[in-house]
């Protein structure tokens, strides 16, 4: 982090309060809008895991900038962690809302939990090596500008991992969303042009990585605050690009069935499997037997009985 002295620093703070603010609102936004409409899932766990540190982020950068001694440690320790579990609780967020999109089966399953344990041990490494880097030797709590001498090493190993999990991400959703069959190529390239937004955040990270090889500590701290609020734009952009593009085209044509299938919030939800049912209505008066199919969710069914005293899912 650069030097508290710096009159920049302030300024720049309040700028990425103000964007991080921005980007926090609509992220709860997200999370209200799926509530609403009841399909809150894990992705939307990891977007609320993302708003906490989010948050800590904006009130500890500021305790590390206004304050001095023990609270400046405390800030600079805080602001540490919650920086790198903003970034991977998005990316977490960012796997699980492409695996929503995709038919639920064993394989996407598997993908699922093979990536997201690939995205979980670099996380914790990430903040291992940083933990033994800043705590095997604390001399820096003494030094005027308090500031974890991070190596070289150290920054390009958060490069590398940011890259590779982005670039899994994107290869990912381009891979999947491609053979999704939308109703208009508009919609196909509006989400795979979301999703590949994400790429965004390895641009940002490869920046402050380079600031911070070449000792520009202020910029790389500014640039840092700046990947805080690019990952949380980018955790809530499906949503809400959704959102704004189903309003802006209800008024143009009735919707239709496939309409609303191309849309990521109408979608099956992942562990649910559709059943073509019959139901047998039996008309005692008239002796005829009656009988239709029609699709029904497994997970929503309800055992009524029918007149003839035989048993029908409703």
């Amino acid at each position: 982090m650069p030097s508290k002295s710096m009159p920049a620093t302030s300024i720049s703070a309040i700028v990425n309060t103000v964007l991080q603010g921005i980007a926090i609102c609509l992220t709860l936004f997200r999370l209200a809008l799926r509530i609403s409409i009841r399909r809150f899932w894990w992705d939307d766990v990891w977007a609320g895991i993302a708003i906490i540190c989010g948050l800590l982020c904006v009130i500890f950068s500021w305790v590390y900038v206004r304050t001095s001694g023990t609270l400046a440690i405390i800030g600079y320790w805080t602001y540490t962690y919650a920086f790198n579990c903003v970034v991977w609780a998005v990316r977490m967020s960012i796997l699980y809302s492409i695996t929503r999109l995709i038919h639920p089966s064993r394989t996407s399953h598997r993908i699922t939990l093979a990536v997201s344990t690939i995205f979980g041990l670099l996380w914790a490494g990430l903040l291992i090596w940083k933990t033994y880097i800043c705590g095997h030797d604390l001399y820096w709590y003494n030094l005027p500008t308090i500031a974890c001498p991070f190596t070289h090493a150290s920054d390009i190993y958060q490069l590398i991992s940011d890259i590779v999990s982005d670039t899994i991400l994107v290869g990912l959703s381009w891979r999947i969303l491609w053979n999704i069959k939308l109703p208009e190529k508009r919609q196909r390239r509006m989400i795979l042009l979301i999703f590949s937004s994400s790429i965004l955040v390895s641009f940002v990270s490869l920046f402050r990585a380079i600031c911070r090889i070449l000792n520009q500590d202020f910029i790389a701290f500014v640039i840092g605050q700046v990947e805080v609020t690019v990952c949380l734009f980018v955790c809530s952009l499906l949503v809400t690009v959704t959102y704004l593009d189903r309003l802006l085209t209800r008024n143009d044509e009735p919707a239709s069935e496939s309409d609303n299938s191309s849309d990521p919030d109408s979608l099956p939800q992942p562990g649910t499997t559709m059943l073509c049912l019959t139901t047998v209505d039996l008309d005692l008066s008239s002796g005829e037997t009656v009988s239709s199919k029609h699709p029904r969710s497994s997970l929503s069914g309800e055992i009524h009985s029918t007149p003839g005293g035989l048993l029908s899912q409703a």
